[in-house]
């Protein structure tokens, strides 16, 4: 659908502004002003389809646009708290070095660092970002796609609403949510500390996934991890939250399940004791039974479950580390 005429003007002079604010009286300020507007009009008013954003060259207050991105931070914050209407959105792209991280980045820019992750597609802390062309917008809050395409915009998009107008970005549709930060569910999955390991020692015997059965010898879906361990051993609560059940099945044997918030759940299968009562509210790190081989089971083991929604997910990848595979 074609932009209103407004839109399309107001999307035009965000790209110009930085360019003018520095550039006003230069040769390069007038060719790149044609360029843009050539663009600008060539892809019929409504998007550039040739323009670059303008690139940082240096962290440093000698680059003329990475002085106008902080001042703009600035201003931002300061409009902000006195409650005026935001300045232009622009974006500025720099190009990562070998020591940057998002970190380092997130605290030269003076932005909070799930604003770059959120704009650029970053899924965790943990993503690299050596060599890496990035987008950096001169206000902080959370860009909010309108599909996702990874686990940290799944959670976003689980609870949030996208809101105001869209911003197509390189392809992608995004909804900017001005001063937004991470949720706290956000923030631990997205550093990836969402659970703590639900054993102080165990041995990773079967993964996640399609697999062999141990029991029947024919393949099947295993929906956790087992994990396993001396018998009698302590089982930690992954996470603070409340036990919604606890019971006795063929296959897990003696389990329970604790609710967190997120909509995750995470269970306990084949335990040999439970020491905690239904509905009770549970810490993180809390002893909630011990290790056992109750239920169709070969040997001294927890099964360590996630399930967002009701549907498992792949434990590791929430937890803090790796954890070895059994020799």
């Amino acid at each position: 659908m074609k932009q209103e005429k407004p839109l399309r003007v107001r999307k035009l002079l965000h790209r110009l502004y930085p360019l003018v604010h520095h550039s006003l009286l230069t040769f390069r300020f007038w060719l790149r002003f044609f360029w843009l507007v050539g663009c600008y009009w060539l892809g019929g008013g409504g998007y550039f389809i040739f323009a670059e954003y303008p690139r940082i060259e240096r962290l440093s207050l000698a680059d003329p646009l990475f002085r106008q991105q902080q001042e703009d931070v600035a201003r931002s914050y300061e409009r902000m708290k006195q409650g005026l209407p935001l300045l232009p959105l622009i974006f500025y792209q720099y190009y990562t070095g070998e020591e940057d991280s998002l970190f380092s980045l997130s605290a030269r820019f003076n932005l909070p660092y799930e604003t770059i992750a959120t704009l650029n597609g970053i899924e965790s802390s943990l993503s690299p970002l050596r060599n890496r062309r990035l987008l950096v917008p001169n206000q902080a809050g959370l860009f909010l796609p309108d599909k996702p395409r990874n686990e940290i915009e799944r959670i976003m998009l689980s609870w949030r609403k996208p809101e105001g107008s869209p911003i197509e970005v390189e392809g992608r549709v995004l909804y900017f949510l001005p001063q937004e930060r991470f949720h706290s569910v956000e923030r631990a999955f997205f550093l990836q500390i969402l659970f703590v390991f639900p054993l102080r020692q165990g041995t990773l015997s079967s993964s996640y996934g399609n697999r062999i059965s141990p029991i029947t010898g024919q393949p099947h879906f295993h929906s956790g991890i087992d994990l396993a361990a001396p018998r009698g051993s302590p089982v930690y609560a992954a996470r603070d939250g409340k036990v919604i059940e606890k019971g006795i099945d063929p296959i897990l044997g003696s389990y329970l399940i604790i609710q967190h918030t997120g909509n995750y759940q995470t269970v306990y299968g084949h335990l040999d004791s439970i020491l905690i009562q239904l509905n009770q509210s549970v810490d993180s790190g809390m002893i909630v039974g011990t290790v056992g081989m109750t239920g169709a089971t070969t040997g001294p083991h927890l099964h360590f479950e996630v399930r967002q929604k009701g549907r498992p997910v792949d434990p590791e990848r929430l937890l803090p580390k790796r954890i070895e595979p059994k020799p």
